[in-house]
This record gives C-alpha cells, structure tokens and sequence, in this order.
C-alpha cells in the first residue's frame, strides 16, 4: 500500500499555480516477493537486463518464460499502465503544479515532457530557486514539483526507467479522452564511474 501526502503550508504557498496534479510513479512485478529477494541474494545484478549474454536469454526464457525473460516490471502512473493513460486535465495558458513522487521499490526513472519545459520550485519538499529543464532524473523516495504552462490541446507526461526496459505515461490535456505522441524509449547508456562517484578528481 502506498499513497501520497500533501503538507500545505500554514501561511500562503509562495510557489503560485492555478491548478495542482499529484504524479505518483511506481513499478510493479508480477513475480512473487520472495523470489524476487531470493534472486537478488544470490546475484545482486540479476536484473540488470542491459549486461546479459545471449546464453544468459535462453537459460531464463527456458527456465522462466519468455516474457519473464524479456521484462520483469511494469511501470506506472497514479498506479495506471502506460495503456490505461492516466489523464490530468488543465485549461490553455494555466500554470500547473505536477508533484513528481518516486514511489518506486527499484526504479529511477528520467521524467520529461515533451513540448513543455519544466521549472523545478520544490525538491524532496524544500522549496527552491526556480531552475528550468527539459528532463531531471529522480529516484525511489524522491520528490520533484515542477510548474508547466501547456497551451495545446494534449501532452504525454513520459516517464522512462533509466535502464530503458520501459516506461510509465499520462497525458495533460484540456478534456479525458485525449492522447499526444508517445516517444519511443531513449537509447541505453553505459554509466562510467564518473556517473556513479560523481567528479572525484576536482575535489581538493
């Protein structure tokens, strides 16, 4: 079971929207819990799926599936599929709060929306000086509040893993029933100790 909480603040908000989305972003597995623990006590990278060989492919689908071969979570908005489109309505020119919560076990996902930039105002709940961008990446327990402006009929909210095995998306749009483009999932890259340690050799 898993929600969200919104603390508002006891004077005035400081950070000005017309209308407020809460964006809730989760994984899910069909496979029972305790397998899942088991696996990653024996292998901690079992499923890394962008390092397998071809013969680690076929020992799996023969041993588990196909399906289980290729995937193992499903990625999801306001607990909705991709399939479902989860939908936040808005009217043209209103400045509208999305609240980005990482309520995923395992997942980093790279959030973007395409058409729209984003202006950051809160981050883990602190609010912060605004800083515009096209995409940010959050992880499990994290928090982003960002402030858009659409003026079209209809967005897709794409929400990627980083790992690019998937992708959980809504729409915006003026009225339900509405869909825009579904960008296809970027291309894997390879993380270099840079990414992980950060810039280790400029710190004196």
């Amino acid at each position: 079971m898993y929600g969200a909480i919104v603390i508002d603040p006891r004077d005035s908000d400081s950070i000005r929207s017309d209308r407020d989305h809460i964006v809730q972003l989760s994984d899910w597995t069909d496979e029972e819990p305790m397998r899942v623990f088991a696996k990653l006590k024996a292998q901690g990278d079992y499923y890394n799926f962008n390092q397998p060989t071809v013969m680690d492919f076929f020992r799996d689908a023969s041993r588990d599936g196909t399906k289980a071969a290729i995937a193992t979570l499903t990625y999801l908005m306001n607990g909705t599929t991709p399939a479902g489109n989860w939908t936040g309505l808005f009217r043209s020119g209103e400045r509208v709060r999305l609240r980005f919560i990482n309520g995923a076990a395992n997942t980093f996902y790279d959030v973007r929306i395409p058409g729209l930039t984003l202006t950051v105002v809160q981050a883990d709940g602190v609010n912060v000086e605004p800083v515009t961008v096209d995409e940010f990446r959050f992880g499990p327990g994290e928090t982003y509040d960002v402030i858009v402006q659409p003026k079209d009929d209809a967005y897709t909210v794409f929400a990627q893993s980083m790992e690019r095995t998937g992708y959980a998306r809504g729409t915006l749009a003026v009225r339900s029933g509405l869909v825009a483009p579904v960008p296809k999932p970027d291309a894997v890259v390879a993380l270099s100790m840079v990414d992980m340690m950060g810039a280790m050799g400029a710190m004196t």
